[in-house]
């Protein structure tokens, strides 16, 4: 099961999310984010990829921003009614263009137990998020504001490389 929905989050909601993370000619983003190489995507040949993310929620750690990023897929699911129990884990991630003959990154799940998995959008780019079963792609999906992919957190997937403007995403693990 992969849903793919374009209508589940208010537009107010949409731009003030955006304008959270990338800001604007006025105002300079406000969420603090960290700085890392991406060693998933070593292609031997180009410099690693840089990516920025933010922790919302961990076992250990809740931000200040949580709350807000919380109403995604709390509209999101109960929209889909969907029966869900709790938000496990949280994180943004910001993926900066990059230049490489890779595909994507490695495949993956984030967690090792059962759990649902949603990716917000935040912004417009391109990098499609792909998903694997045996080793073959069977469905890619491109980033677009607001939209969101709700599937069994067991799922193999990987995000692509933006190539012209940063790519943002929100992942979150969730107990249902």
């Amino acid at each position: 099961m992969i849903i793919v929905r374009d209508d589940l989050i208010p537009q107010k909601l949409q731009d003030h999310l955006e304008l959270l993370v990338f800001g604007d000619e006025l105002i300079i983003s406000q969420l603090p984010l960290t700085c890392k190489q991406e060693t998933t995507a070593d292609d031997g040949i180009n410099p690693l990829p840089t990516s920025f993310g933010h922790v919302l929620k961990s076992s250990t750690k809740l931000t200040e921003y949580y709350g807000l990023f919380s109403k995604v897929p709390q509209l999101a699911l109960d929209q889909l009614e969907v029966n869900w129990i709790d938000i496990i884990q949280a994180r943004l991630f910001i993926t900066v263009p990059h230049k490489t003959k890779l595909p994507h990154y490695k495949p993956h799940t984030d967690r090792n137990e059962d759990h649902l998995a949603l990716i917000y959008y935040v912004n417009d780019s391109d990098g499609d998020t792909v998903f694997f079963e045996n080793d073959k792609i069977v469905k890619r999906v491109s980033p677009k504001k607001g939209r969101v992919i709700v599937f069994d957190g067991s799922h193999l997937h990987a995000g692509g490389f933006p190539t012209d403007i940063p790519r943002c995403i929100v992942n979150y693990n969730i107990h249902a």
